[in-house]
């Protein structure tokens, strides 16, 4: 088989079910249902054919990869969301290959920076996963350069209730409501995103349009002050977030109370776990949930020479 030469092209819908099998064979902690797979690729708001790419050896996909190009305050960012290469056909350059491909685009698009994995609205993983050497040096070895790290906490579902009435109460002692959101406070919920968080509209967006909205808020003199979301990526797989509270209304216990909402969501809707992605303050989740920490990232960055 190593006598085959790598043909390479933008990716199509025929190729479906061959790259959800090479993913999943290549990819042990980040395995795809084919709802996933389409909602990471042909459903990103950013899908681009040209961003999109496949190697095939002898008829069969032996590499994928996949970049967005996301507008960010200072200016556009290229994000390599997925690459993988089926273990049979790695050291062969097709990885290196398939990402050079992906820059070169971007590149003559006017892109200068370049993350890996962290494209919200939509994204599988906010970084590396620290246990998958090959990948971390892979990146390392073309020029990408540590970003920091990010974590993901799970929330065992099964193990105990979530109420939240007693600190509802203490919350109303405020003024503050807090309720299921409805179709009505999208206006109220967008100003509110705007002003603070403008880079999670989209995902607020998904969580409302479920049925029913996976998504709660506060309310304080009929405005909304808070909110947490679920099920607004990877979605059926139990993911959390986001979430964000007024800053001049933090310390009451809103986040707190939001958050149990949603964990109840979860486990009512079948839910055995829950997955808070990209956590900063661990300790938060820690206290109110029993969060543990499941998984830890290496986020990477390149950026290019002017």
């Amino acid at each position: 088989m190593s006598g085959v030469a790598p043909s390479y092209r933008t990716l199509g819908r025929e190729d479906f079910e061959g790259l959800l099998e090479m993913w999943n064979a290549s990819a042990p902690f980040d395995p795809l249902t084919p709802e996933l797979l389409e909602e990471k690729t042909w459903s990103d708001p950013g899908f681009e054919t040209e961003l999109a790419r496949v190697c095939e050896v002898n008829g069969a996909i032996a590499g994928f990869g996949m970049a967005v190009l996301r507008e960010t305050g200072s200016g556009p960012r290229g994000v390599i969301k997925l690459l993988a290469v089926a273990e049979a056909h790695r050291r062969r350059g097709i990885g290196s290959r398939l990402l050079a491909t992906l820059e070169e685009e971007l590149r003559s698009r006017g892109v200068r920076t370049f993350r890996v994995c962290e494209s919200p609205p939509n994204y599988l993983a906010p970084g590396v996963d620290a246990r998958c050497d090959s990948a971390n040096g892979f990146f390392e070895k073309h020029g990408y350069r540590p970003a920091g790290t990010a974590c993901n906490m799970s929330v065992n579902l099964l193990d105990r209730p979530f109420p939240f009435e007693q600190e509802e109460r203490a919350l109303a002692v405020h003024g503050v409501e807090c309720r299921r959101a409805q179709a009505a406070d999208r206006g109220d919920l967008n100003g509110l995103l705007e002003a603070h968080w403008p880079s999670w509209r989209e995902e607020v967006a998904v969580s409302l349009q479920n049925v029913p909205p996976a998504l709660h808020i506060a309310l304080r003199g009929g405005g909304v002050v808070g909110f947490a979301a679920w099920d607004a990526n990877n979605r059926g797989t139990g993911w959390f977030g986001p979430m964000g509270t007024a800053p001049g209304l933090r310390g009451l216990g809103i986040g707190r109370v939001l958050l149990l909402r949603c964990l109840a969501d979860m486990k009512a809707a079948g839910h055995p776990s829950a997955v808070i992605p990209w956590v900063e303050p661990v300790e938060f989740y820690e206290k109110v949930a029993g969060a543990v920490v499941s998984r830890t990232f290496n986020r990477y960055e390149k950026v290019l020479a002017p």
